[in-house]
């Protein structure tokens, strides 16, 4: 067996995130797997609200006319005036005359909780096992993409050859973390007192100690499952043996991993500060920054460490690109690429209204079921505005609303386009739960109001997210039928997701800009 230790090393920890970050660089393909697990987290959440959506609607038909009813009563409730003052008895019995009303929906409520908590467990199980799908094809794809090619086939192939064996490693990393957990509180329960309490405290430090020294002897794990190709118990061992071999650089590697999210998490906070100073935020940025940059940064990083304590040689990366010309080529490009297409692609494009259409039709079902409220709603509205205002018509400082708008919509567009890779359907569920926003606007207040504050920068930012869901769709086509021409796919959607960018950040200059004016003139 091959023995790996600190004397037979060929290069220091720094140099690991050196070549890491000059492999983004060079490479940049190297970020879509970290694209790909980020659409995965928004499938995640996307499928969770879709299914509340849906399970809420049998019970718009009984809970809207309850509301109706006591519209009144509702809003003395939720009065804050009134509130402090004693209630009158009254109000107090028609109040339990509205909890009597409500009390009658329990059954239904419990039935749909019921099937909801079943939809959750099987979205979990669904997720899990697309999370270790990607885990297996971003180790294989970017060992491969830094030793041989940037093909996505790579990533294909290793996430459907080695998933079921992550899976089975982070199956016995849950059990093994579980079982730590609960040690200390089944003391509380068959150690007599106050001997149990003196033994929980010191016990849950030890089962700390312990978890962090077994995920740190499992941190090679992964990579010793597709890398060299080991079976789950082997694959343990084998990352136990390197890591033993190597304990002080991989400490050392630890510590500068948890020293960059510190940093980044400071220097997003204090921005984050500045932003809301302005009724604003810079989280979107951040985030994209931590999905595009520091994700496959470490990535790279880690897989650097493995290969050369495992004496496998890396290629040597042409040179850096340049980002600036690079971008501003693109951008140039963009327009033709989405014409493109658009002409090309004319059923994707189709399939994607038609998927809008279903998620307006959704939400405006339930907004409108909700129209009598349209006249408080607005008054909230307005009242927030006016009192968040700061200057003239804005309510926020427009630059770093452009910021956040631009950043929080590619990373939606990127989603929609990229989570296709998972047959199609996240792109689905996410359209018609973004579309049925839309919707719910237009139910529950007038067209003029509605169009007031989405209507301007909507237009372009709706043509972005509708292309990006096309791709999307198309992706989800082709990954079904073969592999070749879901690779072929791919490089489409990620480029087509790119050029929409230019759509989107003209809404987001008019959604900071121009629509406030427009709403303050409403005003």
């Amino acid at each position: 067996m091959y023995e790996v230790s600190e004397d037979n090393m060929t290069q220091d920890v720094d140099s690991y995130f050196k070549s890491g970050f000059h492999q983004v660089r060079s490479a940049p393909g190297l970020i879509i797997p970290s694209l790909i697990s980020s659409a995965l987290s928004s499938a995640v959440g996307w499928a969770i609200i879709l299914t509340i959506l849906v399970l809420s609607l049998p019970l718009l038909a009984e809970v809207v006319p309850i509301v109706e009813q006591n519209q009144d009563l509702i809003s003395e409730i939720f009065d804050k005036e009134h509130l402090e003052d004693d209630i009158d008895p009254q109000i107090g019995e028609l109040i339990e005359e509205l909890i009597e009303e409500f009390s009658g929906l329990v059954p239904e409520m419990i039935g749909l909780y019921i099937m909801f908590l079943i939809i959750l467990c099987v979205i979990f199980i669904v997720s899990f096992a697309l999370y270790t799908w990607v885990e297996a094809g971003t180790v294989g794809y970017l060992w491969q993409g830094i030793t041989t090619t940037t093909d996505f086939r790579n990533f294909l192939y290793y996430a459907k050859e080695y998933s079921f064996r992550i899976m089975g490693l982070w199956i016995l990393m849950a059990i093994f973390s579980i079982v730590l957990l609960l040690m200390p509180f089944f003391t509380l329960v068959y150690i007599p007192s106050p001997a149990n309490i003196t033994i929980f405290v010191p016990l849950i430090i030890l089962c700390t100690i312990l978890w962090i020294v077994a995920m740190v002897l499992l941190f090679f794990a992964e990579e010793c499952i597709v890398i060299e190709g080991r079976g789950v118990m082997d694959s343990i061992k084998r990352s136990k043996e390197i890591v033993t071999g190597n304990i002080g650089s991989v400490l050392i590697f630890i510590f500068i991993i948890i020293v960059l999210f510190i940093t980044c998490g400071v220097i997003e906070s204090i921005f984050e500060v500045i932003a809301v100073l302005f009724n604003s935020s810079l989280t979107p940025l951040f985030f994209l920054f931590i999905i595009v940059i520091l994700i496959p940064w470490i990535q790279l990083s880690k897989l650097n460490f493995f290969l050369d304590r495992t004496g496998v040689e890396v290629k040597e990366m042409d040179k850096e690109i340049e980002i600036i010309k690079t971008v501003r080529e693109f951008i140039a490009r963009s327009p033709y690429i989405l014409i493109d297409f658009v002409r090309k692609n004319k059923v994707y494009l189709l399939a994607s209204l038609s998927v809008y259409g279903i998620g307006v039709g959704i939400g405006y079902y339930m907004g409108h079921s909700f129209s009598f409220l349209s006249e408080e709603t607005m008054m909230l509205l307005l009242k927030g505005w006016e009192e968040q205002r700061w200057l003239g018509p804005y309510i926020s400082m427009p630059l770093i609303d452009t910021i956040y708008y631009f950043s929080n919509n590619i990373s939606v567009a990127m989603d929609l386009g990229l989570s296709g890779i998972f047959f199609g359907v996240p792109t689905i569920a996410g359209s018609i739960v973004n579309a049925a926003i839309i919707g719910m606007i237009y139910g529950i207040t007038s067209a003029e109001t509605a169009t007031a504050f989405i209507g301007v920068h909507g237009i372009p930012e709706f043509m972005a997210l509708v292309i990006a869901t096309a791709a999307g769709i198309k992706l989800g086509v082709k990954i079904i039928g073969s592999p070749e021409k879901g690779a072929e796919a791919l490089t489409e959607t990620l480029e087509v997701v790119l050029a929409t960018s230019l759509l989107l950040g003209i809404a987001a200059f008019l959604e900071a800009f121009v629509t406030p004016i427009v709403i303050s003139l409403m005003i």
